[in-house]
């Protein structure tokens, strides 16, 4: 069996990733199989996000994030701040 180098720099390009982009998801989980068998590292555009929904707090701490108000998703949670208990 013959050793041969692989330039990445063919997979790692707008080009293909405007491809992969586009294309059926068949054909980039056919593309992202073979890369993991032959242990060619996968390029940031053929990776997974993690499996499942983001968690509430995550979202929430991003909407938060978004509109700039200091009434925050985690303060009421914790009732503390604006929403602390008045005596």
């Amino acid at each position: 069996m013959n050793i041969v180098t692989v330039d990445t720099d063919r997979i790692n390009n707008k080009p293909v990733a405007d491809y992969l982009a586009c294309t059926d998801r068949r054909v980039t989980i056919g593309v992202r199989f073979t890369l993991e068998t032959l242990g060619i590292p996968l390029p940031d555009f053929l990776c997974r996000k993690p499996a499942g929904r983001p968690g509430r707090a995550a979202l929430m701490a991003a909407v938060d994030a978004d509109t700039g108000t200091i009434h925050t998703y985690r303060a009421e949670k914790l009732r503390v701040g604006p929403f602390a208990p008045r005596p």
